[in-house]
């Protein structure tokens, strides 16, 4: 057992030792019982003596239970066959000591006192209640590590779950992003537009960006506004005059970091509801600042005819694993709201990146 959770230093190695405890344990046991049945007539060194006689029995009554009962019936949720084999153990354990008191104890220690029937029921029923001294400390200190042990696994587990969730979800956003980024560099192929030189510097920017800063847990929120920015040129470059874009960045954000890839689905969803079937002008107003350790990310964008319903703007694989990741990372720290009227759609997200 790890009574001292630093196991650097001597004392904290020795505190913590199996071994150590054990004998401690043992020692403590030994010498707590013999000066309480001492007391009665100070004679310590009598009762010393029948304890130690007596130890062997009980040192092999208590590790049979914790290291043999514990791990073949309890810990497998065995329970009535375990409280069979407890009553069996303990009962056999007593019948022994019985054997011991008639034919050691009695006679050496106490010869003053008349000698009981060896097998008699209830004085095997007393010497299994005495055993049950022996046995609550062991029993209860192996079972709470066993407990523990379990907790342990089980926020493990979730852990290890949870970071598999996130890591899944991280890794579709990405593949979302790239396939329409290629989308754009297809259409402007087609169209043998000079910008697709253009398009293919800066896809590989983001690749880059992607591939090698956005496996940390964390990165530069400035880092990420540059991802925002290059994807904001590339759909400038896709659009052209056809779209108006507004990005506004303000605050002090160069202290500040925020989970890889979490800005550029909302700007994402924004170009995919305010160009799709448009045959006018779109706009997307960005306003993406930082106060106070937090972010402050409002996304606004028209709305043509065929985004006009709620359904298609909640969709999306981008969106969806971004709300997602959010509830996951920042789970109470974060305001996320939408708003939706005839001819536009806002999204705005408050973010403590403490």
């Amino acid at each position: 057992m790890q009574i001292i959770s630093h196991n650097h230093t001597l004392g904290a190695k020795i505190v913590n030792n199996r071994w150590i405890q054990h004998l401690l344990y043992w020692i403590a046991y030994v010498l707590f019982f013999s000066f309480a049945w001492g007391s009665y007539d100070a004679q310590y060194s009598k009762t010393i003596s029948v304890e130690l006689i007596n130890l062997p029995l009980k040192m092999a009554l208590v590790y049979s239970v914790i290291y043999w009962l514990y791990p073949q019936f309890l810990y497998k949720e065995k329970v009535w066959q375990f409280i069979s084999y407890l009553i069996v153990i303990v009962g056999i354990t007593a019948a022994l000591q019985r054997v011991a008191d008639n034919l050691i104890i009695v006679d050496y220690f106490f010869p003053e006192w008349q000698k009981a029937a060896t097998f008699s029921l209830s004085q095997i029923v007393r010497s299994a209640v005495n055993f049950g001294s022996v046995l609550i400390l062991p029993m209860t200190i192996k079972l709470m590590e066993y407990l523990n042990q379990i907790q342990q696994y089980k926020q493990t587990l979730a852990k290890e779950k949870l970071e598999a969730e996130l890591a899944f979800l991280k890794n579709q956003v990405q593949p979302h992003f790239l396939f329409n980024t290629l989308n754009s560099l297809y259409s402007l192929i087609l169209k043998q537009s000079d910008e697709s030189l253009n398009v293919v510097l800066k896809l590989s920017e983001l690749l880059r960006y992607m591939l090698y800063e956005t496996n940390s847990k964390k990165v530069d929120l400035q880092k990420e506004i540059r991802c925002v920015k290059s994807y904001l040129e590339l759909e400038q470059i896709r659009h052209g005059n056809r779209i108006d874009l507004s990005l506004n960045v303000w605050g002090e954000i160069d202290h500040l970091q925020i989970a890889p890839m979490l800005i550029l689905p909302f700007i994402e969803n924004s170009f995919k509801h305010s160009t799709k079937g448009f045959n006018e002008q779109a706009w997307i107003t960005i306003e993406l600042g930082a106060k106070e350790n937090s972010l402050v990310l409002k996304v606004e964008n028209s709305l043509s005819t065929e985004s006009a319903d709620q359904t298609s703007l909640v969709g999306g694989i981008g969106l969806k694993n971004v709300k997602r990741r959010l509830s996951l990372l920042y789970p109470n720290n974060h305001t996320l709201k939408t708003e939706l009227t005839e001819d536009s759609y806002s999204v705005y997200l408050n973010l403590e990146l403490r």
